[in-house]
């Protein structure tokens, strides 16, 4: 059997990639912005237990990461399907990083500026809306199209524990085809497109975004003179 009829097999893997990293970035990066805040938290409780998951997190192997959790499965005796261990462990592993990229955007906005919202009568939710976030998310998109980018290439290491992402997927072809360096290839090229069409996208967005707040900033010119009126006042 040639490669070409096992393509459909690589694309179903390449789907499964793009599943369990979408729903665990999505998922990892709303709990990250949780732990974002709390590292710029007022009590230090907050920051001292985020800082604490945040650095595990950061300075462990995310292959081991996916291995313990299998064993606490495992332990516990809970029979959990590998696609939702695979989102699982992108989900815990997003959520570190995407912490420290809600604290960097954090830092942009002055505390200065908070208070002055608060003096304004705005609330929480107001003041999140109108003024830290318009100003956090320059910063935010692009380091956080750099996570996905990351996370999409280290969820390959998850086809050790069997779950249907692309490289399982690449592996299960070459045991049948004997074409290694022909699925790799297809492999490396996939990851490439997927990759580089984010980053595509993501760039678009920011040039979207800058354009728009260019645009709410800018200054409103003054109103014309019409020429009735200019002519009468020369009279």
């Amino acid at each position: 059997m040639t490669l070409e009829m096992y393509l459909a097999d690589l694309l179903v893997g390449l789907g499964g990639t793009m599943a369990i990293n979408g729903i665990g970035f999505v998922a990892g990066f709303a709990i990250g912005t949780m732990l974002g805040f709390a590292l710029t938290s007022r009590h230090w409780w907050l920051r001292v237990l985020a800082r604490a998951y945040v650095e595990v997190i950061r300075n462990t192997p995310f292959l081991v990461q996916a291995m313990l959790l299998v064993a606490v499965f495992g332990t516990l005796r809970i029979r959990i399907d590998p696609m939702m261990l695979g989102v699982l462990a992108i989900t815990l592993y997003t959520a570190a990083y995407a912490a420290e990229i809600v604290r960097g955007g954090l830092a942009v906005v002055h505390r200065g500026q908070r208070d002055a919202a608060r003096a304004l009568g705005l609330g929480r939710l107001k003041t999140l809306r109108l003024i830290v976030v318009p100003q956090t998310l320059p910063f935010v998109i692009p380091a956080g199209t750099n996570l996905l980018a990351t996370v999409i290439k280290e969820s390959s290491v998850l086809s050790a524990l069997a779950v249907a992402e692309l490289t399982y997927a690449g592996q299960v072809v070459i045991a049948r085809t004997f074409d290694v360096f022909g699925v790799w290839a297809i492999v490396g090229s996939l990851y490439l497109i997927l990759v580089l069409s984010l980053i595509g996208l993501a760039t678009l967005l920011e040039r979207r975004m800058t354009w728009t707040l260019e645009a709410r900033n800018r200054p409103t010119p003054p109103p014309m003179t019409q020429g009735r009126s200019k002519w009468r006042i020369l009279r």
